[in-house]
């Protein structure tokens, strides 16, 4: 099963979540762990995750934490190939944050390094 797809070079949907952190890249100095809410794939509910960084390697699990972070299925999907460039742009993209340190920390998680996937467009 694929973990994302793209329909055009600018568009990407992430279609398993907890694999896709898991296959990205991820900064080695940066140790995190920030519960987030994402909107499911129905669009409908929301659904909690815990996402850990640490040493390179990620995971996100789910988690009965509420969220520190919102995102929808879009801004998942911008915030993964690091189209948020501060917190401030996420924010103005419309991300919801009851904090602004762990915005400004999952932001920071993607700037460094970019998604790679095997699919050539």
């Amino acid at each position: 099963m694929p973990i994302a797809e793209s329909w055009h070079p600018w568009m990407l949907r992430i279609l398993d979540i907890p694999e896709a952190i898991r296959l990205r890249g991820w900064p080695a100095d940066l140790t995190i762990a920030i519960p987030i809410e994402i909107e499911n794939e129905s669009g409908d509910a929301w659904d909690r995750w815990m996402f850990q960084v640490k040493a390179g390697a990620a995971e996100i699990t789910p988690t009965h934490v509420e969220g520190q972070v919102t995102f929808t299925r879009r801004q998942l999907a911008v915030w993964y190939a690091g189209g948020y460039r501060s917190a401030a742009s996420a924010r103005m993209a419309g991300v919801h944050a009851l904090s602004e340190k762990a915005l400004a920390s999952l932001v920071r998680s993607t700037t460094d390094l970019e998604p790679w996937l095997p699919d050539h467009f």
